[in-house]
């Protein structure tokens, strides 16, 4: 009749009676539905939009770096034509052309001879 402390205390904390949590099963209101749909495709939207500016950054970058290559590629190519003009005025000049002249052999006509061709020319008789 008398229960010891124990005993009613277990009574009180531990039912012999088994407990079933049944799970409650709500309805999914249509508007929760929306929103979650609205804001995925929002999210969607931004990020493709980042994904783009980033490529379109990355393309920008790489289209400075060739232009720099390009600019600096201009820049040798003007500095070897300047060479390569001096190089053609030094060797076209009548000094350089009458030291190689005499490099090879060749010696200045005398002007008497050169007079006389044309003197000769200028006696001749027309054909007819």
């Amino acid at each position: 009749m008398f229960r010891t402390l124990k005993e009613l205390m277990a009574d009180r904390f531990f039912p012999d009676k088994q407990i079933s949590n049944v799970a409650v099963a709500r309805p999914v209101n249509s508007r929760v539905v929306s929103w979650v749909a609205a804001i995925v495709i929002a999210g969607a939207l931004l990020s493709c939009g980042f994904v783009i500016s980033a490529r379109q950054h990355f393309a920008a970058v790489s289209v400075g770096y060739q232009s720099e290559d390009f600019r600096r590629q201009a820049e040798q190519l003007e500095e070897r034509l300047r060479q390569l003009e001096m190089e053609y005025s030094l060797a076209s000049s009548p000094l350089e052309i009458e030291r190689r002249a005499h490099k090879l052999g060749l010696a200045r006509p005398e002007k008497k001879m050169a007079d006389k061709p044309a003197a000769a020319a200028s006696n001749r008789k027309p054909l007819r």
